[in-house]
């Protein structure tokens, strides 16, 4: 049950009843014990409802529409709320921004390096291949004076005519190759 106690936070109420959202509440209160008052008193004929909105003056009713389609302020806790929210959103943002420029780097320069690499390694291939051929090519050579050695020196006496003509056309090519 209320208790009858006098109000003891009229410093916070004169402070308070300068915003909207207090005005508006005790706009509705006020309308609220009219209604009481009119509708309950013993001294009214009538409880008719129309006798009940005659009682609202004209200001009253200005006032208290204004104030009804006037929207009140955020309060503290919203306003701090919506910051919050924006401000962690932006800093995610930028976190997700900062964290992706630096994964494109990393791969940019992995990619970089990676290219480095294979190209070193082509280079790589191409002097291998050059010295191989250079080999190839000395081993052939080598074989070729080895044959050539072997038909210049081959004994043609005990052969058919037709076997020295065959050896002296290859000895006189050979003789043909070494004087280019």
């Amino acid at each position: 049950m209320l208790k009858k106690r006098p109000f003891t936070l009229m410093h916070c109420y004169i402070e308070f009843a300068k915003y909207p959202k207090w005005q508006i509440r005790e706009l509705e209160t006020s309308l609220k014990k009219q209604k009481k008052t009119i509708d309950g008193s013993p001294g009214t004929a009538t409880n008719d409802p129309s006798d009940a909105s005659s009682v609202r003056t004209d200001a009253t009713s200005i006032h208290t529409d204004a104030l009804e389609h006037e929207k009140g302020p955020d309060g503290v806790k919203k306003d701090k709320r919506g910051k919050a929210d924006e401000n962690a959103c932006k800093l995610s943002l930028e976190t997700v921004w900062a964290a992706k420029q630096e994964k494109d780097e990393i791969k940019e320069a992995a990619r970089n390096a990676h290219y480095a690499q294979q190209f070193e390694l082509r280079k790589e291939e191409i002097a291998l291949r050059k010295k191989e051929d250079a080999r190839n090519e000395r081993e052939d050579a080598r074989r070729q004076f080895e044959l050539d050695e072997r038909v210049m020196l081959i004994d043609t006496s005990g052969m058919t005519d037709v076997q020295k003509q065959f050896y002296q056309a290859k000895q006189n090519e050979i003789l043909a190759r070494g004087l280019e």
